[in-house]
C-alpha cells in the first residue's frame, strides 16, 4: 500500500503535509534499507513541489486580494466632487483651522445696559 501512496498525487495541502511528516517520522525510525529510503525520498520530492505549488497560488492570491483592498480604500480616500457646487468638499482633518470668536471683555461696553449710565442720568441702575 506504501507504493500505491507514492503514486497517487495529493488531495490538497494539508494531506501532503501530513504525509510528509509520515515520512520524515519512518526515515528517523528505519535508516537502515536503501531501496526504502529511495521510494521514499522520491514520494517526499513530489509532495514537497506540490506543496510549493500550492504555496505559491496562495500567495499570488493573497497579495491579489490586498492589491484590491488597498485600490478600494485609494478610491474612498479621495475626495469626490460635490454634485451642487462642482467643487471638491474640503477634507475636515485638513481644513484651516478657524479663528476664535473675539474675547468679551467686562469694559468692553461701559456706558452699555448695565454700565454706570444705564439710565442716562449717571446713577445706577439698583
Amino acid at each position: 500500500m506504501a507504493k500505491k501512496a507514492a503514486k497517487q498525487s495529493p488531495k490538497d495541502f494539508g494531506s501532503a503535509r501530513q504525509r510528509l511528516d509520515e515520512i520524515l517520522a519512518e526515515l528517523e525510525q528505519d535508516g537502515g534499507d536503501v531501496d526504502r529510503l529511495a521510494e521514499r525520498i522520491k514520494e517526499a520530492s513530489v509532495l514537497i513541489r506540490f506543496c510549493r505549488e500550492r504555496l505559491s497560488s496562495a500567495r499570488a492570491e493573497v497579495r491579489s486580494v490586498v492589491a484590491e483592498l488597498d485600490a478600494d480604500q485609494a478610491a474612498d480616500s479621495r475626495p469626490t466632487p460635490s454634485a451642487d457646487s462642482g467643487s471638491t468638499p474640503v477634507d475636515e482633518d485638513r481644513a484651516p483651522p478657524q479663528e476664535p470668536p473675539p474675547e468679551v471683555s467686562e469694559q468692553s461696553e461701559p456706558d452699555g445696559p448695565l454700565g454706570a449710565d444705564a439710565l442716562g442720568d449717571g446713577s445706577l441702575p439698583f
